[in-house]
């Protein structure tokens, strides 16, 4: 029992004889190398230049438009009229719905005026994916060809129909389309835009580049209307990106990426937005990890490969907190034993070349130079971020 306790006693680390350090070190290294060398793997992927490969559709399909709203009524109205303006496709062949939840009684007599679809869910207090089931609820299987799903903030290009009905046509069941950042006001705005386009090009377009299925990221979604239409009443829990793919995955369904298709959203400017944003998506992080460590044996043994590159992705840590992590055992091992240090350093170099080959060109590029000053914000508020997710469980225990 005395052997056992001394491994909290920093001497019995130091001690040459055992070789503690070197083994803790060699097994932290391969943990942290594992995740290092699937986000660059994808990332050399995603260079190759994107080219649509589907031609113009003979056929016009129909389209239930689906945009979800909490709370804010008029940015959804914006959406709604920006869309209604700015789309190429015939307007005979598409309906838009609204998945309206807790919205000001004057934004409703506003959305009541216009050509829209309202569907207000029965629970007050509900998930975005129990109001996407109560639309549903409200169509036949057979009604449309496909349905879009927007959140309540994004703006489309005006050709988006036309590219999704090429798809559709051509054979594609289940679409992402490029969300990017809107807005680049602050600096927070503009490492977060640079991580969502980082996320992107790595589990998106490299991804899709190496024959597996896009990542869905929540919005700027479509799916074959009567494929969604059964699959949507079963899925549970408070992600509908992460319930989504699960059905996708199990059901063999590949999910491609349009670059072309960009879906502006806004981001959070702050550093208080982004925490209570990482908080509502470790919510599900935590369940979907232990979901994927459950489920990849089998998968693995049944030759699934799409399923379990999904299911490793889950059980992979965010990229902030990865590179907080690495950097501060680097900076360990450095006082440590600077002997160990050094391929480290090389898992930082090789963090810092996967996410400058995924970082696109343009402006937000231009705008990451200036604001990169508060990426360690980013970092520790990610770090931090699990930890008061901890306490908080164990309070809500009590």
């Amino acid at each position: 029992m005395n052997e056992f306790f001394s491994i909290f006693n920093p001497d019995w680390w130091m001690d040459e004889n055992n070789n503690a350090l070197q083994m803790g070190d060699a097994i932290l290294f391969l943990l942290f190398l594992l995740p290092i060398a699937y986000l660059f793997i994808y990332s050399l992927a995603s260079l190759r230049k994107y080219k649509n490969p589907y031609p113009n559709a003979d056929v016009k399909h129909r389209f239930l438009v689906l945009f979800t709203t909490l709370h804010d009524g008029k940015e959804v109205i914006h959406s709604i009229n920006s869309f209604l303006d700015t789309q190429d496709y015939p307007r005979e062949k598409y309906d838009i719905a609204v998945a309206a939840t807790q919205l000001p009684e004057d934004d409703l007599v506003t959305l009541l005026q216009m050509p829209v679809n309202i569907v207000v869910p029965d629970k007050e207090n509900c998930t975005k994916l129990y109001a996407i089931q109560q639309v549903m609820e409200r169509y036949s299987p057979n009604e449309y060809d496909m349905v879009i799903i927007f959140n309540s903030d994004n703006r489309v290009v005006p050709n988006a129909l036309d590219l999704f009905n090429n798809a559709y046509y051509s054979g594609c069941d289940s679409i992402q389309a490029h969300r990017m950042a809107e807005n680049l006001n602050t600096s927070i705005a503009v490492l977060t835009a640079a991580s969502e386009e980082i996320n992107n090009h790595i589990f998106r377009k490299g991804q899709v580049n190496l024959g597996f299925s896009s990542a869905l990221i929540g919005s700027g979604m479509a799916f074959d209307f009567a494929m969604f239409h059964q699959i949507a009443p079963t899925l549970k829990g408070s992600d509908f990106s992460k319930a989504m793919e699960v059905a996708l995955l199990e059901q063999n369904i590949y999910t491609e990426y349009l670059e072309e298709i960009v879906c502006y959203s806004k981001k959070k400017d702050s550093a208080y937005g982004y925490s209570e944003e990482r908080q509502r998506w470790l919510s599900s992080q935590y369940s979907s990890t232990f979901l994927a460590l459950k489920r990849l044996p089998l998968a693995f043994l049944q030759g699934r490969w799409d399923y379990c590159n999904k299911l490793v992705q889950w059980i992979m840590p965010s990229r902030l907190l990865l590179i907080g992590l690495t950097i501060l055992v680097a900076i360990g091992m450095t006082f440590l034993d600077w002997t160990l240090c050094f391929k480290w350093y090389v898992l930082i170099a090789a963090i810092a070349a996967t996410f400058l080959m995924a970082m696109p060109e343009g402006e937000i590029a231009r705008h990451f130079r200036k604001a990169i000053w508060a990426m360690p914000i980013l970092i520790f508020t990610s770090m931090f971020s699990h930890i008061g997710r901890l306490f908080s469980r164990k309070k809500s225990k009590k």
